[in-house]
Formats: C-alpha cells, structure tokens, sequence
C-alpha cells in the first residue's frame, strides 16, 4: 500500500468524526422534523462511507502485501498452502465474481479477467505475481471472517485477538475488535437498506476510533507476517506464528515540549523535536534499522498513523 492510501484512509476517517460533532447532523426538537429527518439521512450516509473506508484499506494493504511477498525467493510451492489456493482458485473465483460486476455496469472485464489469469498463470513457474484478487474480494463487503482469513493466510495466528492486541499496545483501548468490526457492519447495512436507520452522532465517534485501531492493529500484524514469508522465515513458513510476540513498537507522542520518540517498554524518550516532520522522519529512520513499526499519538495518547516498516 502506498503512503497516500494510508493518508487518504486516515483523512477520510478523519474528516467524517469532525462532521459527526457538526449542527447539521445533530437532531434538534421533535418539531423540528425536516431538520432531524435531513440529519439522520447524511449520519446514515457518513456512516456507509466510513466502513467503506476501512474494508477499502483492508483491500489496499492487502494488496500491496501480495505484492511484496510476489517478489520472494521462495518457491511459490513452498509458500502457505493457504495462500497458495487463495492466489490460484480464489483469484479466479474473486476476479470472475468482479468481472461480473464490471460488466453489469455497462464496462468491459475483458482486461480485468486477463490480468487475473496471467497472474494466476505466474504461480507455476517465472516471475510470480500473486494478484490482488486472492484476498479480500470474496464478497460485495469485507467481513470480520475474511480479514481473519487474510492474515491466516500470512501464517499469521489468531488474527483478531491479535489485532486487538497490537492496538491496546498502541493505546487504542482494550475492547475485543472483532465484535466491534461485526457490529459496526450491522450498522453499515441498516444504514443502507433500512428506511427507519437512524445511525447517531456516538456510533460514529466510536467507530471512527475502532476503524482507526482496527487498521493499525491489521497493518502491523498483517506487514510482519508478509515480510517474514518474502525473507523465507522458515518459522513462519512451517506454520503459523503469533507475530506480536517479536515486535517492539516505536512511538512518537505528541506533548507540551514537543515530539517525544521512544522505544516500547522504555520511560524515557530516546528524542523530542519541536518540527512533526523531523521528529517524524528521524524516528522512520531509526526504525526501518529493526523493521518497526512507527505509530504517531496524539497528546491524549490516542494513535493517528502509523509506518509499518516491514513492509513501507
């Protein structure tokens, strides 16, 4: 995933838990019921847009971490016999059931099914190219079970307990992200399809701040897990590993003297820059050394981007 992918995740997520605080999306008295009906329809909008935002991203990254495990020395054979049938039978059956979509709205899916295929060819011999149909497209949305799918797929155990896990590291809370994504998908189709949905100005407060701790949590386990197979790890290769075990986190927290960077499981700052862009940069620096990841804070403690750099 590009740089820009990432902001432009964290920009749009952004944008929409400001606009939840706005007075056209707050209800005002009963009376007042062309008002609250114009509020509840825009919540109910922001609402599909922001979960949008992360399966969008969880797709994105995905993609890019395909990518870079595409361009490893191991012989595709001994890669994850999970992730050898998603880059063979689900990238077809995924690329066929998007070509179908294509189609339907009137474009060509000639070159998307070409695509595919040559990419699903380069799995028996030459330069291998898993493509991005192998995961994370197997439906219209993105559920809690495909992103589980997809870091299983990575060699990657206990997915969700260990997004959740990477995320309260980070200070993203502690509550269990899996139930969070589930119940936020239910209030994604209701906002969709329900005609008496009435999404509040909370619900997506909270889930901004889960999408945010969810994409954190994913890039960080997920980007390991990618860059230990394209290295041929042989643990990982061998079977799945609990990632979060052997990854030290690098923080830079914003506070009154300025950008704090540190080490996790340090107390004192290794360096504190009054420039973000210094601080920032410095810290990216340092961290690439030790492939770790970087998450920016905010002076709640609260993360508002990251670097992953097993895999930038």
């Amino acid at each position: 995933m590009s740089v820009s992918s990432r902001d432009s995740f964290l920009r749009r997520i952004s944008t929409i838990e400001k606009a939840s605080a706005d007075a056209f999306l707050i209800d005002r008295v009963l009376t007042d019921a062309a008002h609250n009906d114009r509020a509840r329809l825009l919540r109910n909008g922001l609402m599909v847009v922001a979960f949008t935002s992360l399966e969008d991203f969880i797709r994105a990254r995905t993609g890019d971490l395909l990518d870079t495990i595409s361009r490893t020395v191991v012989h595709f054979a001994d890669l994850p016999e999970i992730l050898r049938t998603a880059a063979t039978m689900g990238a077809m059956k995924a690329a066929r059931a998007r070509a179908d979509v294509e189609k339907n709205s009137g474009q060509d899916p000639a070159v998307l099914l070409q695509e595919a295929a040559a990419h699903v060819a380069s799995t028996a011999g030459g330069a291998l190219q898993i493509s991005r149909f192998s995961l994370g497209y197997s439906g219209s949305n993105v559920n809690s079970g495909e992103i589980s799918q997809i870091v299983t797929s990575f060699h990657a155990k206990d997915a969700w307990n260990e997004i959740s896990s990477i995320a309260s590291r980070c200070g993203a809370g502690s509550m269990p992200l899996k139930a969070a994504y589930d119940q936020a998908m239910q209030l994604r189709h209701a906002a969709a399809h329900r005609p008496d949905a009435n999404t509040q100005p909370r619900d997506l407060q909270s889930f901004c701040l889960q999408a945010t701790a969810i994409a954190l949590g994913f890039d960080i386990i997920a980007s390991r897990a990618a860059r230990l197979l394209k290295d041929g790890n042989k643990e990982i290769l061998a079977g799945k590993v609990k990632i979060s075990d052997g990854l030290k986190i690098r923080f830079l927290d914003e506070g009154p003297k300025g950008f704090s960077e540190r080490r996790e499981g340090t107390a004192r700052a290794s360096k504190i820059s009054k420039d973000s862009g210094e601080a920032y940069k410095a810290a990216v620096q340092n961290a690439v050394k030790l492939f770790e990841p970087v998450v920016l804070r905010n002076s709640k403690g609260l993360p508002t981007s990251w670097v992953c750099t097993d895999a930038m």
